[in-house]
Order: structure tokens, then sequence, then C-alpha cells
């Protein structure tokens, strides 16, 4: 039973995902929220909230693109409770995804350390 739950619930996060980004790109006006990528939906097992991971196409003010998001979620809630069939359309909490500024930060310091690796390998 336990698997069938995780395996319903990966489902609706993947569903939720694909109708918030349509809805972000084709129903929303507001010109700041077509500057994000939506990472990865996590809903509640019991589906009274989902958090969104964001992240931002270009650099801009992460904190004014949140705020947007998270002013506009009670309308993309009531866009997706029309689109989609769920006993609950959860709470969204929109929240930035810092995964790829992390990945970044490792490849430029792995960048940094491979001269050092090749120095120490041509004088052994």
């Amino acid at each position: 039973m336990t698997q069938k739950k995780n395996y319903r619930i990966a489902q609706v996060n993947r569903l939720l995902q694909e109708e918030i980004a349509d809805i972000l790109l084709t129903e929303i006006e507001d010109e700041r929220l077509k500057q994000i990528t939506l990472t990865e939906v996590r809903a509640a097992k019991d589906l009274s909230h989902a958090i969104v991971f964001v992240t931002l196409h270009k650099s801009g003010d992460r904190e004014e693109l949140l705020e947007a998001a998270r002013w506009s979620a009670g309308h993309i809630r009531k866009l997706l409770n029309s689109r989609i069939r769920l006993k609950r359309i959860p709470e969204l909490d929109f929240r930035y995804d810092d995964s790829l500024d992390r990945a970044e930060r490792i490849f430029r310091t792995l960048d940094r350390l491979q001269p050092d690796i090749h120095n120490d390998a041509d004088s052994e």
C-alpha cells in the first residue's frame, strides 16, 4: 500500500508541476513570473499543501519574484482547480531552489582545483 501511495503522490507532483508551469506561461499576466522555472513540486500525502521549488532564468531579484509568486498562489490554485481533478487542490508555497547555485559553486571550486591536480600529476 505504501508503494502505491508513493507512486500516486509522485504522479500528483508531476501533474502539479506541469500544470503550474503552463499556468505561469499562459494565464498569469505578471511578466516577472515568466522569469522562473519550476524545478520540483512536493505535495503532502494528504494534499493539504505543496512546496513549489523555482529557480530564475536570469539574474534578478529573487525575493521580489518569490513575493510575486506567493501573491499569485491563490489565483494559480483556483486555475488548477478548473484544470485537474483531485479531491483537494493543495495550498501552494513557492520557495527558491538553490541546488543549481550550489552545484555551480562546486563546479567552480573543482575548476580552480583542476590545475593543481594536473601540476601534482606532472611532478610525479
